[in-house]
């Protein structure tokens, strides 16, 4: 009896949930630039542009974020800073201390941050949302670090 009663309930819950529900669990090796951008736009995010293929812009309160869409479906988030002065100490400093992001001094010296979600172990969309959100976080400490850091 009980066997019946939980074989029924799982029936009335299955059909009840929505199909958004099932859909996190779909890995994928890859997603294509469109399909980045509506997961990105459905996160709330509006002002999302197609910079060229496998390179999306997303501007968050006046921050321009560069999401790589590469070849092999690994996906890189990029966010630089303009107008610092920050020694290599200091990115090196960062590096050392700081986890989920690395961050270099650029050709022209400006301080630039990058993350990896590496695709090989399948992705889903709440992977992607959740890494986009982590890195938006590291932006944050980041900034704070410049400022700190900033010998102008």
């Amino acid at each position: 009896m009980m066997k019946i009663f939980t074989t029924a309930l799982l029936a009335v819950f299955y059909w009840l949930a929505p199909a958004h529900a099932f859909a996190e669990t779909v890995l994928t090796d890859r997603y294509s630039d469109a399909e980045l951008m509506q997961i990105i736009s459905d996160e709330g995010y509006s002002a999302v542009s197609k910079i060229e293929d496998g390179a999306i812009r997303i501007k968050i309160n006046g921050n321009v974020y560069i999401l790589f869409n590469k070849d092999d479906g690994d996906l890189q988030t990029y966010y630089a800073v303009a107008g610092t002065n920050i020694s290599y100490a200091d990115i090196n400093e960062w590096n050392r201390t700081k986890r989920l992001s690395r961050a270099y001094l650029d050709s022209d010296q400006d301080p630039v941050l990058e993350a990896d979600l590496l695709a090989n172990g399948g992705l889903t969309r709440k992977h992607v949302t959740e890494f986009f959100r982590v890195f938006q976080g590291s932006v944050a400490a980041f900034m704070d670090f410049i400022v700190e850091h900033d010998q102008n």
